[in-house]
């Protein structure tokens, strides 16, 4: 692979940390608002466990997902130098992310009624959907692991 592609993907691997970075920050500081300075949570004493799992899993979910973007562009541009496009070590790392994406899409669609104080709690396609979108890539992506091997064993 040539300097300038591995150029554009480390640059681009940048700006998608960059932007993860903003959101990171804009999540934080948005759940310290809700929690600690407006105190916008509606505390409903049924659902106080309840609402405690969704307010904290939405959180670490996020960070689990920013963490493992992180792992992810790291990985695939150390090993650009390395002469490999598609890391094996990714793979297992995204079926993981198939697993945090169900539990954030899960904890986000319930996020606004928990902090409102609604007993409602909602299991929509999109728990469902996301996770299987990221696990086909998974899949998508052993594809090119085992075809780059086969064809760097041929050569």
């Amino acid at each position: 692979m040539n300097n300038s592609t591995q150029r554009s993907i480390r640059w681009l691997s940048v700006a998608i940390l960059f932007i993860a970075t903003v959101y990171f920050a804009f999540l934080y500081s948005q759940t310290i608002d809700q929690l600690w300075i407006h105190k916008t949570v509606v505390w409903n004493r049924d659902k106080r466990v309840w609402q405690i799992f969704i307010i904290a899993g939405r959180f670490i979910a996020s960070a689990l997902l920013y963490v493992f973007c992180w792992i992810f562009l790291v990985r695939t541009n150390r090993s650009l130098k390395n002469g490999t496009i598609f890391p094996k070590s990714n793979v297992s790392l995204l079926r993981w992310t198939a697993l945090v994406v169900a539990l954030a899409t899960f904890v986000q669609s319930n996020y606004g009624d928990v902090i409102s104080g609604c007993q409602v709690s909602v299991l929509d396609g999109n728990t469902l959907f996301y996770p299987l979108v990221v696990l086909f890539f998974a899949g998508l992506y052993k594809i090119a692991y085992l075809t780059a091997k086969d064809s760097s064993l041929a050569i």
